[in-house]
C-alpha cells in the first residue's frame, strides 16, 4: 500500500499550564499543508522501517516504536516493511514523524481490516506523542490537553504558506523546548479561541492572530533565525515559529514566487491512501 502523509503547522500554539502527570496542558490551531511524505508498506516477514533522505536509528524512529507498539496492544502477528521517502525536514516543528506514524497506523488498521474506530486509534496514538491524534482528522483542528482531544473546524480559508526551513539542530529539541518554559510564559487559550471564532466565521486572519509560545525563546536564542524572521515579516506581514521549532512560517493570500522559501497550500486532511 502507497500512503501520503502531510506536514502541519500551528496557526496558534499556547501553554497553559504543567500537568501534575509531567505533561504540559495546551490549547491550539493545527492546520495541515500540501508538504507531504511518501510511504510504502508491506507485508514482510520481519518489522523493518527504512527512512530515505533522512537519517533515525531505526530503534529511535517513531513509525518503528508505533508499529511495535500497536502490534502488542492489539494483538496481532503480521509484519511490515515500511519505506519512508522523506520530504518534509526532520525534527522541524512540521511534525514529519508523527504525521508518519498516524499515517502508518491507519494504513495497517486497513490493511488488516481491524475495524478500529478513529477515536480509539487517536486515543492509542498519545501515547507515542502530543501530536499524534491531530493526524488522524487532519485539515483544521483545534487542540487541547496534552494532544489528545481534536477537534475538527471548518476550513480555513484558502491561503499560501510560505515556509522557511532554518536547519537549526538541537539535540531533544521538544524535550529542551518545553523545558525552557516557564510559568510566565503561560497564556489562558484567549489566542485560541479567537482564531478559532474567526475561521467559523470565515475571517481573514490578521498578523497578530498567529502565536507561538516558543517564538520568543527561540528569536532569542538564535540571532540567524531572527534575521530571518525580520526578513519573512518584511515581505509577507507576517511571521510565526510552527512546532518547537526551528522552521519560520508565513501565510498569505497572495501568490508570490521566490526562491528563498517553499511554498505550499492549506489542505483538509493529514493523511491519504493511493488506491
Amino acid at each position: 500500500m502507497k500512503i501520503y502523509s502531510y506536514a502541519k503547522i500551528n496557526l496558534v500554539i499556547e501553554i497553559l499550564s504543567k500537568l501534575d502527570n509531567g505533561y504540559h496542558d495546551i490549547k491550539g490551531i493545527y492546520q495541515n499543508i500540501n508538504l507531504r511524505d511518501e510511504i510504502n508498506i508491506n507485508e514482510s516477514e520481519s518489522d523493518s522501517v527504512i527512512l530515505k533522505n533522512g537519517f533515525i536509528q531505526e530503534k529511535d524512529n517513531i513509525v518503528y516504536k508505533a508499529i511495535k507498539s500497536f502490534k502488542d496492544n492489539y494483538k496481532f502477528n503480521n509484519s511490515f516493511e515500511v519505506i519512508i521517502n522523506k520530504k518534509i525536514p526532520i525534527s522541524a516543528g512540521l511534525g514529519g514523524g508523527s504525521s508518519n506514524a498516524a499515517s502508518v497506523i491507519m494504513a495497517l488498521n486497513n490493511i488488516l481490516k481491524l475495524n478500529i474506530p478513529i477515536e480509539e486509534l487517536a486515543l492509542f496514538s498519545s501515547r507515542l506523542g502530543s501530536d499524534l491524534p491531530f493526524f488522524f482528522k487532519g485539515g483544521t483542528c483545534l487542540v487541547k490537553g496534552f494532544g489528545e482531544k481534536v477537534y475538527k473546524l471548518d476550513d480555513l480559508r484558502n491561503y499560501y504558506v510560505y515556509l522557511f526551513d532554518s536547519k537549526i539542530s538541537i539535540n531533544n529539541k521538544t524535550e529542551f523546548m518545553f523545558n525552557s518554559i516557564k510559568p510566565s510564559d503561560y497564556t489562558d487559550g484567549k489566542l485560541t479561541e479567537n482564531v478559532k471564532q474567526k475561521i467559523k466565521n470565515n475571517e481573514p486572519l490578521n498578523p497578530q492572530d498567529y502565536f507561538n509560545c516558543f517564538q520568543k525563546k527561540a528569536l532569542t536564542k538564535f540571532p540567524k533565525l531572527k534575521k530571518k524572521y525580520h526578513q519573512m515579516l518584511a515581505k509577507f506581514g507576517n511571521c510565526f515559529l510552527t512546532g518547537a521549532g526551528m522552521t519560520l512560517i508565513s501565510i498569505t493570500d497572495k501568490n508570490m514566487d521566490s526562491d528563498d522559501f517553499q511554498k505550499y497550500s492549506t489542505i483538509n486532511k493529514g493523511f491519504d491512501i493511493d488506491n
